[in-house]
């Protein structure tokens, strides 16, 4: 493998404390050039990084008939090549349940309870995705269009733990073009997904037409996006430090309600404000990705002037109510 980006995927792994000695680690291996990439990677520094077991996860989604099927092949014969252990799950995205989530959100949920199946079964705690410095530039970006707050404008984390699990991106700073680069100056192998150069998704229409656009103005665009989620990141472990500080903030009530001592919440700055709010809507079962701009500004207010009484509605059919004392969350079913 190419010293250099060797280098890059070792240093980022060190840098976030992704993986230990004695790891057991699944590839999200999808057949794409990424995710070959990463398997490649990890299988040259298994050694070094004294990684215990690689095994490999591959769902198909059924979305693409016989491209799917090749992708499957693909990977199976990849594993079979190097004799690491191999994983399929088929699915049936188009018959799948229909739960408000859109096509891309759904096969994602798929996706990662597979990953963590498997991980249980193998008693694995790191899968490894082949996420990259694009796709790192472009979450950063849709969400910037789409409006989100600090927590989602610091984009995809380089390591994030989900119960049992450590989700790792060791190509997180890595662009794809000189991943496509070096496979294809080594003749390797891998498959094109055919949808990503359609526009059918918000993610594509990124990729494909508002990133080169803008890159114009600054070919450096990805990478100064890569930076912004990096600094934001830092500025919101602080603030989920700072967090945890007051954690026992949210009083539960029975029945699911969930109480906020006005005078605890009105002295913490705003963006603790912000933080704590969130996790009260979320954790009364409410849309946290709804939240806009402006139902952060009702909220605001409702803390600063509303009386005992008043409420307000938020999504996921949550509403907040008034005390003399406390703000009262509750879910209202429909």
């Amino acid at each position: 493998m190419d010293r250099l980006l060797k280098e890059q995927v070792l240093k980022t792994i060190r840098s976030y404390e992704m993986l230990g000695p004695g790891t057991k680690v699944i590839v999200a291996l999808s057949g794409g050039p990424d995710s070959v990439f990463l398997f490649y990677a990890l299988m040259a520094l298994k050694s070094k990084l004294k990684i215990k077991d690689i095994a490999v996860c591959h769902i198909d989604h059924g979305l693409r008939g016989r491209e799917s099927r090749a992708d499957s092949a693909f990977t199976k014969e990849l594993c079979a090549k190097f004799g690491v252990k191999f994983f399929e799950k088929k699915v049936n995205l188009k018959k799948a349940k229909s739960d408000g989530l859109s096509t891309e959100e759904r096969a994602r949920e798929m996706r990662y309870r597979f990953y963590k199946e498997i991980a249980e079964k193998l008693g694995a705690r790191v899968v490894a995705t082949g996420h990259t410095l694009d796709d790192q530039a472009e979450t950063v970006l849709m969400r910037i269009i789409k409006g989100s707050a600090l927590k989602g404008i610091v984009g995809i984390p380089p390591a994030r733990e989900e119960g049992k699990v450590k989700f790792i991106r060791p190509l997180i700073a890595l662009e794809k073009r000189a991943i496509r680069e070096w496979l294809d100056s080594e003749k390797l192998s891998y498959r094109i997904d055919a949808t990503n150069l359609e526009n059918i998704y918000f993610r594509n229409t990124v990729r494909n037409e508002i990133i080169p656009y803008l890159e114009k103005y600054n070919p450096r665009l990805k990478r100064v996006l890569f930076n912004l989620a990096e600094h934001l990141r830092e500025d919101f472990e602080f603030i989920e430090n700072e967090k945890l500080k007051i954690k026992g903030i949210i009083g539960r009530q029975r029945r699911g309600r969930f109480e906020i001592e006005l005078k605890k919440i009105a002295v913490q700055p705003k963006a603790l404000q912000k933080e704590i709010l969130r996790d009260a809507l979320e954790r009364s079962g409410g849309a946290v990705k709804r939240l806009s701009y402006r139902h952060w500004k009702d909220m605001e207010r409702f803390i600063k002037y509303n009386r005992r009484g008043s409420s307000l509605d938020l999504p996921g059919g949550v509403r907040v109510s008034r005390t003399d004392s406390s703000l009262i969350f509750e879910h209202r079913p429909s």
